[in-house]
C-alpha cells in the first residue's frame, strides 16, 4: 500500500470522524438544553462558592443560593419563553427534567416548586443581590448618620452650647447669641438630612458641618462688641473648638476614618458579640426604627462561616485600597464582582471536564447505535476506492471553502455533512452487509476474549468525543498534506 492511498484512508476516517462528532455534538447540546446541566450546574457552583467545600453547611449555602435566585437583580434573568410553541416545549423540558431528576434521586437545586434558572449570572448581578442580602448599604446608611449626629452633637453643637452658657452668665444676658445658635443648630439638622437623604456624602457632609461653625464665629465677631474681654475669651475658646475638629488634612482624614464604617465593621453585624452589633442594638433601642429593621431582616438572613471568612478577606482588601473620597461599601461590591468571577473559572473548568465526560459516554452511545466501527471503515475504505475517493473530495471541496474558522463555518460545513450522507454510503449501521463483512472479519481477528467489533466502537466512541472542531482543524492538516503544493500549517 503506497502513501497517497494511507493518506486518503487518513482522510477518510478522519471525515467520518468529523461527522460523527457534530451529529454528537448536536446530541450532547440537545440533552444539555432538556436536562439543563449549565443552570443546575452553575447554582451548584454558587453553593460550593458560598459554602467553601464545607459540607456540614452545604444546606444553610443551598438555603442563602435559594434566597439569591429570589433577588430581583437574578430572578429576572431566569426569562420564561413567550408564545404557545415555546412554551409547550419549555414544559416539556421541565417535564424531562423532572423525570430525569427522580429516576436519577438528584436534588432539585432550582428550589421547591422550581424547575428552572439562569445558565449565565453576571458578576455585577450577584454582588447586588449578596450586598442586598446582608443589608450593607442601608447598614452604611444608619451607622454614618448616627456617626455624623454623634460628631456634631458632641464635637460641634455641645462644646459651642457650653462656651456660650459661660458668655451668657459672664455678662447677665441670656439671649446673648440665642439666634445664631439656633442658626447653627438648624443648619447642622440640615446637613445630617441631606446626608442621610443621600444629596451629599460623608466626606461633603463634615466639611459643611466645619463651615457652619465657622459661619457661627463671624456671625458672633459681629454681634459681640470689639475688643470687650469677654468677647475675646469667647471667640478664642470658639476657635480652640474648630481647631479640634480638622485642621489640616491628616486630622480630617483621621476623623473622617472614625466617621466612616468600614467593611469589616459592617460584616461583624452578623456576630452578636460584636461592637457593630451592639451599636445597632443601642440606635434600635433608642428609637431609630431603620436599625431595627436592620436587626430584624439580619436574623432572617444569616450567611455561612466560610463565606464570612472569604468576605472578611475582601474586606481587608478593600481597607488597603480604599481611601477617604471613596465609598467602601462601593469598592467592596467590586472586589465581590472579582471574587464571583473567579470562582466562576474555576467551575468553568469543572464543567468542562464533566462535559468531556458525558462527550465520551455519547460517543461511545453514537458508535453503538450506529454500528461506527473504526477498524470495519478503516478496511472499506483501503479496499473501496470508489468510496475512499468519494471521501477525499467530499472533504477536498469542505476543506477549500473553508475560511479556515470553523465557527464562522458551521453553516457551510453542516450543508456539505447533509450532503454527504445522502450520497456516500459510509460503511456504516446494521444494515446486512455491514454485519456480514464485520462478521468475516471477526474470523482472522487475533486478539482472543475481546470482539473485534467491540474494540473499534470504542475507538470510535473516543474519537467521536475529541469533537467536531478538532477533527475539521485535523481535516485540514490532512489535506494540506495530501495536496502537493498546499499550503501547509
Amino acid at each position: 500500500m503506497n502513501f497517497p492511498i494511507v493518506l486518503d484512508i487518513a482522510l477518510g476516517l478522519v471525515f467520518i470522524f468529523f461527522v460523527l462528532s457534530l451529529l454528537a455534538s448536536e446530541a450532547q447540546e440537545i440533552i444539555g438544553t432538556l436536562l439543563q446541566w449549565r443552570a443546575e450546574h452553575l447554582k451548584q457552583s454558587i453553593e460550593v462558592l458560598l459554602a467553601g467545600n464545607d459540607r456540614d453547611r452545604e444546606a444553610s449555602a443551598q438555603a442563602l443560593a435559594d434566597a439569591l435566585y429570589e433577588s430581583p437583580w437574578i430572578r429576572g434573568l431566569n426569562q420564561e419563553a413567550k408564545g404557545s410553541i415555546a412554551r409547550s416545549f419549555r414544559r416539556i423540558s421541565h417535564f424531562i427534567g423532572r423525570v430525569y431528576r427522580t429516576l436519577t434521586g438528584q436534588r432539585n437545586v432550582f428550589g421547591v416548586g422550581k424547575t428552572s434558572g439562569p445558565s449565565y449570572i453576571p458578576p455585577e448581578a450577584f454582588a447586588n443581590s449578596l450586598l442586598e442580602r446582608m443589608q450593607l448599604g442601608n447598614l452604611w446608611q444608619v451607622l454614618a448618620r448616627d456617626r455624623i449626629h454623634g460628631f456634631a452633637r458632641d464635637r460641634v453643637l455641645g462644646p459651642v452650647t457650653n462656651i456660650l452658657s459661660d458668655l451668657k452668665a459672664s455678662t447677665g444676658n441670656e439671649f446673648l447669641l440665642n439666634a445664631e445658635l439656633q442658626q447653627l443648630e438648624q443648619g447642622v439638622r440640615t446637613i445630617i438630612d441631606d446626608f442621610q437623604a443621600g444629596i451629599v456624602s460623608l466626606p461633603e457632609s463634615l466639611d459643611r458641618v466645619i463651615n457652619r461653625l465657622e459661619e457661627f464665629g463671624l456671625m458672633a465677631e459681629d454681634v459681640l462688641p470689639d475688643g470687650h474681654p469677654l468677647t475675646e475669651t469667647f471667640l478664642r475658646r470658639l476657635e480652640y473648638i474648630k481647631r479640634g475638629l480638622a485642621s489640616n488634612p491628616t486630622e480630617r482624614a483621621a476623623m473622617l476614618s472614625k466617621l466612616r464604617p468600614n467593611v469589616a465593621q459592617l460584616l461583624d453585624i452578623f456576630d452578636e458579640n460584636s461592637p457593630a452589633y451592639s451599636e445597632l442594638s443601642r440606635l434600635a433601642q433608642n428609637g431609630n426604627l431603620d436599625a431595627q429593621a436592620l436587626i430584624d431582616r439580619l436574623a432572617q438572613a444569616p450567611i455561612t462561616p466560610a463565606l464570612r471568612s472569604s468576605l472578611a478577606a475582601i474586606a481587608r482588601k478593600v481597607e488597603v485600597a480604599a481611601d477617604t473620597t471613596r465609598d467602601d461599601v462601593k469598592l467592596f461590591g467590586l472586589e465581590l464582582e472579582k471574587w464571583f468571577d473567579r470562582g466562576m473559572e474555576r467551575a468553568t473548568g469543572v464543567y468542562k471536564r464533566n462535559a468531556k465526560a458525558v462527550a465520551l459516554l455519547i460517543g461511545i452511545a453514537t458508535a453503538v447505535s450506529i454500528n461506527a466501527d473504526s477498524f470495519h471503515i478503516a478496511t472499506r475504505l483501503a479496499v473501496d476506492p470508489i468510496l475512499r475517493n468519494s471521501i477525499t473530495q467530499t472533504a477536498d471541496q469542505l476543506v477549500a471553502e473553508s475560511t479556515g474558522d470553523f465557527s464562522q463555518d458551521i453553516e457551510q460545513v453542516q450543508t456539505a455533512v447533509n450532503q454527504a450522507l445522502d450520497e456516500i454510503p459510509f460503511p456504516l449501521g446494521y444494515n446486512e452487509v455491514v454485519v456480514q463483512q464485520q462478521l468475516a472479519a471477526e474470523q482472522s481477528w487475533p486478539v482472543p476474549f475481546v470482539p473485534r467489533r467491540l474494540l473499534g466502537w470504542l475507538v470510535s466512541g473516543f474519537a467521536i468525543s475529541m469533537g467536531s472542531t478538532f477533527w475539521f482543524n485535523v481535516l485540514k492538516k490532512v489535506v494540506n498534506v495530501r495536496n502537493t503544493g498546499g499550503k501547509g500549517e
